[in-house]
């Protein structure tokens, strides 16, 4: 019998500025997102005092969002005791503009929809393909009404004529990184789940 004697090795966290590179340009750090994140959740709560909506998370994306917000829904009104699914909807491939959106992944079959209020929760709004899309299936399951939350809207022509209903930061049409979005061009899953908003500056 093998016998290993476990010790605890203690790590310093390495700060982002460390790691970052040329490569990127910080946007808005942890902090920034927090109180984002926070108004986003006053907002939603002001909006829906007494109806529960059910909030819809479109993975892989939005998940690390989702999680924060859920959060802080729950800390701030935890009679609320928010109700989350998800969705996987394949838009992006290695390229980065959006393609022709499709269901990898639909809700659990128990999730009910119709005639409810529902919140879809993504990381990023940019031309509206996948959120017109969603937005649709939504509809086909019968949803009463249908409002948007995303953490970054970018400023950019919509193919389909979408905005947020509730928006953490306006930012330019430009290829962003962290809090579950990923930079394909480095790695799979590239920094996705740093949890600051970084811009992509140099390849």
């Amino acid at each position: 019998m093998f016998c290993i004697k476990m010790q605890h090795i203690f790590t310093i966290p390495v700060p982002y500025t460390s790691y970052m590179s040329e490569r990127y340009r910080t946007l808005h750090d942890a902090a920034a997102v927090n109180d984002a994140t926070k108004r986003m959740a006053q907002e939603i709560i002001s909006d829906y005092p007494r109806k529960k909506p059910l909030f819809v998370a479109l993975l892989r994306g939005a998940a690390p969002f989702a999680s924060k917000l859920l959060f802080e829904i729950a800390r701030q009104q935890p009679e609320m005791h928010p109700e989350l699914d998800y969705m996987m909807v394949s838009t992006y491939g290695r390229e980065r503009h959006a393609g022709e959106p499709r269901i990898v992944t639909d809700l659990s079959p128990s999730t009910e929809v119709a005639g409810r209020t529902v919140i879809v929760v993504d990381d990023v709004l940019d031309k509206g393909i996948t959120a017109n899309f969603v937005q649709q299936h939504l509809r086909s399951m019968g949803a009463g009404s249908i409002r948007l939350a995303v953490l970054a809207s970018k400023q950019t022509k919509r193919v389909f004529d979408i905005e947020a209903d509730y928006t953490g930061f306006t930012v330019r049409d430009e290829w962003l990184v962290g809090m579950g979005m990923d930079d394909a061009g480095l790695c799979h899953e590239g920094n996705r789940w740093i949890d600051e908003i970084w811009e992509i500056v140099r390849e």
